[in-house]
Parts: C-alpha cells; sequence; structure tokens
C-alpha cells in the first residue's frame, strides 16, 4: 500500500488535494496546518480511507470508500482534557447510495444516512436522514458502552489504527 498526502482527498478527481510529500507532511503533523493521509493501493485512484489530521493528531477525520470510490463512513476523533494522550470517537456517519449506481457521487448522492454522536459519559444521539424528506428521525440514549471508544493518539505513520474500518455498537432503544 501507498499513501499519499495533501490537505483532503477528492473523490471525483480520484487524487488528494493540494497533494504534498512525505517530509511536508511531517512537518505539518508538528507544526500544522492540518493535513491528510489517504491510503491507496497501486492503482492510486480510490483510497481505503482519508485521515484528516490537526497537528498532533488532536482532532482526525476518518473517512472510508467503497470500490467506487464515494464516501460510505466518516469517523471523528478528538482527544479529551481529562484523558491526553487518547482520542474519543465521538461521531459515526454511515451513508448508504442507491443500489445498482456503480459510479462516483459525491455525499448528496446518497440515498440516507445515519450519524451518531457519543460522549465519553455514555450519552448518544442518532440522526437518521433521508433526502427529500422535510424531517429526521432523532432518537437519545444513556448508558451507552462507549469503552472501545477510546485509542491511543497516533504518531506520525500510525495511520491504518484510525484508517482500518471500525463499526462501533450504535445504540439500539431509547
Amino acid at each position: 500500500m501507498t499513501y499519499r498526502y495533501g490537505r483532503d482527498w477528492h473523490g471525483k478527481l480520484r487524487k488528494p488535494m493540494q497533494e504534498i510529500t512525505e517530509a511536508q507532511a511531517r512537518k505539518r503533523f508538528t507544526d500544522g496546518p492540518h493535513l491528510s493521509v489517504s491510503r491507496v493501493d497501486a492503482a492510486g485512484e480510490v483510497p481505503d480511507y482519508t485521515l484528516v489530521l490537526q497537528p498532533g493528531a488532536a482532532y482526525v477525520r476518518s473517512s472510508r470508500y467503497d470500490g467506487h470510490g464515494r464516501e460510505v463512513s466518516v469517523y471523528h476523533f478528538r482527544e479529551q482534557d481529562d484523558r491526553p494522550g487518547e482520542l474519543f470517537l465521538e461521531e459515526v456517519t454511515v451513508r448508504v447510495y442507491p443500489d445498482g449506481e456503480e459510479r462516483w457521487l459525491d455525499v448528496g448522492g446518497s440515498k440516507a444516512h445515519t450519524t451518531v454522536t457519543f460522549r465519553p459519559n455514555g450519552w448518544a444521539r442518532a440522526r437518521f436522514a433521508v433526502p427529500g424528506l422535510d424531517q429526521a428521525r432523532v432518537e437519545e440514549f444513556t448508558g451507552v458502552d462507549v469503552s472501545g471508544h477510546w485509542v491511543q493518539r497516533p504518531e506520525f505513520g500510525d495511520w491504518d489504527g484510525l484508517g482500518e474500518a471500525r463499526e462501533p455498537a450504535l445504540p439500539t432503544g431509547g
């Protein structure tokens, strides 16, 4: 696998926006501004994932893609004041695209999406939305087990731990 660095991944153009070298990415990891890293195969056109990191990885957005380059899930990790050196998975968005559609679509082309926001105290809010409907369904939960939402803050190059698929248990019942 190869890693490509930049500002973010451009799904339609299938390349990093404002691509930079690994040396430039190392400097941004320490000094800023933010950077992205995308793990791509030999063809380099559709990443397994793209991470967008604030300096020092105090915040990381992890996007995963399907074989057509469509963003199918996004995870947001943020360092919490009371647990330095660790990141908490605070939000997950999962998108569904039309059946039989075998081309790249931006996120606006999805049929539906679910976003779940979590807090370290076990509270969660799930929002289920379908484009074209007037209202989304929103549910709140307490007592959610978020123990698996904690990960070590990565060093430069430790990308796969945040980029690999991780489907947290979504809350059920209200």
